[in-house]
């Protein structure tokens, strides 16, 4: 409740100011826009964004197969590959424009899933062609379909544009259908998933 502060001269009526009340629609009106905030940046039980840094297979495998599994349970997926990860997105190596040590760097990684070393035992890549072996004959997808799989499926598979840069990867080294964005676009979905993983 609020008075007027001006004085009064004796025998005079203080002048009343009744509060200044916000109409109830605008009040309902303001309530609704802050939970339609709070709606769009709280996390998503059905949500879910992986961050790929390993280039190992097994790592890589593990991943794939835990975004295809959520894809398929009508969940919300999100892949974003970041240094050596990133290879896994790689069909091809392109080295017209590329300087000394980003030519060295291509030189040196793999290009694409299948071609990745493993975490333990890679034994100079005796390990991965071993391991490919066991899968095959236990009739279990390889990486490389698990990305096949993971593009029909929708999940939404990002390419760090930092890395990229670092290392000199072109654009049109990487496979189809994938989203090029920043950390930035990366601790948005996170922000907004259930649950974040990281390999």
């Amino acid at each position: 409740m609020e008075y007027s502060t001006e004085h009064s001269s004796p025998g005079q009526q203080q002048e009343f100011r009744p509060p200044t009340v916000t109409p109830i629609e605008q009040r309902l009106e303001d309530l609704e826009a802050q939970v339609g905030r709070l709606e769009a940046s709280a996390p998503r039980a059905d949500k879910v964004t992986l961050l790929v840094f390993s280039g190992e297979l097994d790592k890589v495998l593990a991943g794939l197969m835990i975004a295809t599994t959520a894809a398929s349970m009508g969940m919300a997926v999100t892949v974003f590959f970041t240094f050596w990860g990133l290879n896994v997105l790689k069909e091809k190596r392109t080295y017209s424009g590329k300087d000394i040590k980003e030519r060295m760097i291509d030189m040196m990684t793999p290009t694409g899933p299948g071609s990745m070393g493993v975490s333990q035992l890679n034994m100079l890549g005796a390990g991965r062609v071993m391991l490919k072996q066991m899968m095959k004959e236990k009739d279990v997808v390889s990486a490389d379909e698990l990305l096949a799989i993971a593009k029909e499926s929708g999940v939404q598979l990002t390419a760090c544009s930092m890395t990229m840069q670092v290392m000199g990867i072109e654009e049109n080294e990487l496979t189809d259908d994938i989203e090029i964005a920043g950390a930035a676009s990366y601790l948005v979905d996170a922000s907004r998933s259930g649950c974040t993983l990281f390999i």
